[in-house]
């Protein structure tokens, strides 16, 4: 172990646990107490033996360049964004110094501790965003370079209510915004009628990851209109000019052998007067088409959307 300088300032009892092919330090421990400043805080990485739920991971990541990658500290500070003022244990970085995603929590789940251990600790705080603030548990909260909120990843039993095209939609997962505000993406906590240019969707995806809060079933071009839809409870019937006719369905498959039963639902992406199901494109104009629910019934929409 030995002292290790940095941008930042000394790492304590140091221990390099990585280096990049051209010998530049890439990560390493730190085993005695430091302080690092950082944007104008001044940060204490973890150095403290390892306590029950802390991951074992470096104390401290860096780009190639010298400048942070990750930091993970040695007791929960407060941070002030754009999005509001957040507790964390855990901070990553882009290489030009502004903070990319942050982390309430770094707990490690095993034998002895739990995902609802951690869960219980964290506490829920409010996100400020352009066009609404909601209260929640979050996973993490993800940024973009202007430090503009880019995503918030839930914990699993958390669910938010956000306004959507006029309709207060039930969230689960996470939600994500383009860099103006506007909302990008979100993950239905239930099946929600969409009004989409070929009829009205049930946007669901029944085996959607609770992994982060960028990727979501139900997406949203920035004018607020319908991108891409996935729905595990709909049929889409394709009928052509000549009377030929297609239908997608969710398929319900065995993900492991002797196992229970899961999804393979569907995907509709909207673009330039075309529709792509499942990867395969039509022109709106040359074909009709059918929404049907599970039952074999044509949705219609109740209540304003």
């Amino acid at each position: 172990m030995s002292t290790i300088k940095t941008k930042y300032g000394y790492l304590n009892g140091a221990s390099i646990t990585g280096r990049y092919n051209s010998g530049e330090y890439e990560c390493c421990t730190v085993k005695e107490k430091s302080k690092v400043n950082i944007l104008g805080y001044t940060f204490i990485p973890l150095y403290e033996e390892m306590k029950e739920r802390r991951k074992e991971l470096p104390a401290v990541k860096f780009y190639k360049s010298g400048d942070i990658k990750t930091i993970s500290l040695n007791e929960q500070v407060r941070i002030n964004t754009s999005a509001g003022d957040f507790p964390v244990e855990k901070i990553v970085f882009y290489e030009s110094g502004e903070i990319k995603r942050l982390f309430p929590l770094d707990g490690r789940l095993s034998a002895y501790w739990s995902e609802e251990d951690e869960y219980k600790l964290a506490t829920r705080d409010r996100v400020h965003t352009d066009i609404g603030d909601f209260y929640s548990k979050f996973i993490s909260l993800l940024f973009y370079r202007s430090g503009k909120i880019k995503s918030v990843t839930l914990w699993p039993k958390e669910r938010i209510k956000y306004k959507i095209q006029n309709k207060f939609i039930n969230i689960r997962i996470g939600l994500s915004f383009y860099e103006n505000g506007q909302i990008e993406s979100c993950e239905p906590g239930v099946p929600i009628a969409i009004k989409t240019p070929v009829g009205i969707v049930e946007a669901f995806d029944k085996n959607a990851l609770g992994i982060h809060g960028e990727d979501n079933s139900l997406k949203l071009n920035e004018d607020g209109s319908i991108k891409s839809v996935i729905t595990s409870t709909n049929k889409i019937e394709v009928k052509n000019k000549e009377g030929d006719k297609i239908i997608y369905s969710p398929k319900t498959i065995k993900k492991y052998v002797g196992d229970i039963n899961t999804i393979i639902p569907v995907k509709l992406e909207f673009y330039n007067n075309s529709i792509k199901i499942n990867n395969y494109e039509y022109k709106i104009k040359e074909n009709s088409f059918e929404i049907l629910s599970s039952l074999g019934k044509t949705l219609t929409l109740k209540g304003d959307l």
